[in-house]
């Protein structure tokens, strides 16, 4: 007898799941293959389709769990907040005031009693690991700088945007990582205030020939 005589009422199995798989199990084992993926090729490089190969899924079922490339990669980093999200809401202010706003969508962010120990804990990670590292750079080039990048002045945009992320990530590092007095104690505003020029500088400022 058939399975659907013997089930009439059986729901069919999906396309690409694996016969007699959990949900779990193989959110797991796309996870895993997607962090050996991404470390082996990069985040550019890789693909839905060459992480499914990997896990041995239909891409199908990769998509159905992760939507896209970019929400698989953060999962399988852990990441507690999808970068591009805050630079997109931040990049909704006027070019002249986008240091600021970029200083202080970061900072309300690591306010979040949610976000912030997550966060902290990944950057605690990255900077022990040098493939996690190279991995992380690879994504923010392709996700970050190069987005922030079409807003800038195309004669220098990236290095601009590179050395405007340069000043987050130091205040990332003082301020949240080695916690750095009096940055670490400094209340919001201030720190918006003190960074976000200086940000802004390096985003629409004459540049050195």
């Amino acid at each position: 007898m058939n399975q659907e005589s013997e089930y009439p009422n059986a729901a069919p199995r999906g396309r690409g799941r694996p016969r007699g798989s959990t949900t779990g199990s193989t959110r797991r084992k796309i996870l895993k293959a997607a962090t050996e993926e991404f470390s082996t090729v990069g985040f550019e490089a890789a693909s839905i389709r060459s992480v499914a190969r990997r896990a041995g899924v239909d891409s199908a079922l990769v998509h159905h769990y992760f939507k896209d490339k970019t929400g698989l990669f953060l999962e399988a980093l852990n990441m507690p907040v999808n970068p591009r999200e805050l630079v997109a809401q931040a990049m909704t202010s006027p070019l002249g005031e986008l240091g600021e706003a970029l200083v202080r969508t970061v900072v309300t962010a690591w306010a979040n009693p949610v976000i912030r120990p997550a966060a902290t804990s990944l950057i605690r990670g990255m900077l022990s690991s040098q493939s996690a590292t190279k991995l992380m750079q690879s994504f923010l080039q392709k996700e970050l700088l190069a987005r922030l990048g079409r807003s800038l002045p195309p004669a220098d945009a990236d290095r601009r945007a590179a050395l405007a992320a340069t000043q987050i990530i130091g205040m990332i590092i003082g301020r949240y990582i080695i916690q750095l007095e009096p940055l670490a104690s400094m209340d919001d505003d201030e720190v918006v205030a003190c960074i976000g020029p200086a940000v802004q500088w390096h985003l629409t400022g004459k540049m050195p020939s």
